[in-house]
């Protein structure tokens, strides 16, 4: 039950990613913002997603529900046939804006009405969030997620697309971020504001009490993967080499792959090429929920080996789980992985991390579990990021 003080505060959240009929994965973090936040306050989400005209009824469809408590407006609509490249461009950003604003009026039905804005992720979203702040004096926060503004990505392009992020983020009350350095680098490109934040990924309530992991072969350690198999920045096929090396010199572990994605087909082949397919590694597929969490609540060691990141949830969810995690040291990930939870390495360092899974398999590398797992759950647990952001929307809400 709400406080009565609470359910006076009401936020309109605009998702650029969120689980969606096509794909169950994408947003995940987003999505648990939202339901972390409607603990202490009323909101509604509103996603669009684009789609073939051939998979939908007409030019839009809208899909309303409520989703964990949430009132969710998911609008799909139809990308343009045009094969002109600018009257196609105009044509689907009408209709990315139309399909929001469509969301945007079913959400305001539940509620009544809104005190204020949430964007997550930038940059089309914030110009709707521009328009209630300017109209119809209603302010905005935002949560960027995206990796484009890192060095390494480079993907942060474009005289309209800046300028416009600029003017978005100025005017925006408050800006977060899930780490620091997304947050320096957003600077970096000039996107200025008074009042940055760090506001930290949620972990789903089931990893906070995983029940019973599965049994598995206890005269051998369980290393696990979990990533969207996006080989270009998880360099999924780098850790596949790791593993055939290390299974040369012994064979006292294994190796579980979990998720699914882009690359998942030829990263699948690539190993069984290597030899290692069901015998050192098993690739287990896009596993959700209770089933997902005895997975990874079975493992020994968590590794993410990614050449480029922001800070991936699977961090968070692995250290609530207690769980240690060796990781690469890039993006945000330096800010929450330390010697008392796990290691660093340098991106693409093989031989690094082959050296480290020999050492944590040689009990060379010990860690305190229950260390690990009492750290991480004040910090990451849905009803602390909660009353984070109800004081957020509170004190901008009284300002405005």
């Amino acid at each position: 039950m709400k406080d009565p003080e609470k359910t006076n505060t009401k936020v309109l959240h605009l998702a650029r990613w969120y689980p969606n009929r096509y794909d169950p994965m994408p947003g995940l973090f987003i999505q648990r913002h939202v339901e972390a936040a409607n603990k202490y306050s009323d909101v509604g989400v509103v996603y669009t997603h684009i789609v073939e005209e051939e998979k939908i009824k007409g030019i839009y469809e809208l899909e309303e529900s409520v989703i964990n408590g949430v009132p969710t407006a998911k609008v799909y609509y139809s990308n343009p046939k045009s094969q002109i490249p600018l009257i196609s461009q105009l044509i689907k950003a009408f209709r990315f804006y139309k399909a929001n604003f469509l969301g945007i009026k079913k959400i305001k039905q539940q509620l009544g009405s809104f005190d204020l804005v949430h964007v997550h992720i930038l940059t089309r979203l914030g110009v709707i969030a521009l328009y209630y702040k300017w109209f119809c004096n209603k302010p905005f926060i935002i949560t960027e997620h995206w990796s484009r503004y890192l060095d390494l990505t480079g993907s942060f392009t474009g005289g309209l697309r800046k300028a416009t992020t600029k003017l978005i983020v100025r005017n925006a009350s408050v800006v977060t971020t899930v780490t620091q350095n997304l947050a320096n680098a957003m600077q970096k490109h000039g996107l200025k504001n008074k009042d940055y934040r760090v506001l930290a990924n949620v972990v789903d309530a089931p990893f906070f009490n995983p029940g019973t992991s599965y049994e598995k072969d206890s005269g051998k350690k369980l290393i696990t993967h979990v990533s969207c198999f996006e080989d270009k920045s998880k360099n999924v096929s780098g850790l596949l080499r790791v593993i055939l090396s290390l299974s040369k010199k012994r064979s006292d572990f294994i190796f579980h792959l979990i998720g699914d994605g882009m690359d998942f087909k030829s990263l699948h082949n690539y190993s069984i090429d290597l030899g290692l397919e069901d015998t050192v590694v098993i690739f287990t597929g896009l596993l959700e929920e209770k089933e997902l969490v005895s997975e990874m609540a079975a493992a020994d060691l968590m590794v993410v080996f990614s050449n480029y990141e922001n800070f991936p949830v699977v961090i968070n969810e692995s250290f609530v789980l207690g769980i240690p995690v060796v990781a690469t040291s890039v993006g945000g990930i330096p800010e929450y992985v330390n010697e008392s939870n796990g290691r660093l390495l340098n991106a693409g360092d093989e031989v690094a991390l082959e050296d480290y899974l020999s050492d944590f398999l040689d009990a060379k590398l010990s860690f305190d579990k229950q260390k690990i797992r009492s750290d991480s759950v004040a910090v990451f647990s849905p009803e602390t990021i909660g009353k984070e952001l109800f004081n957020m929307y509170r004190t901008i809400k009284a300002e405005h």
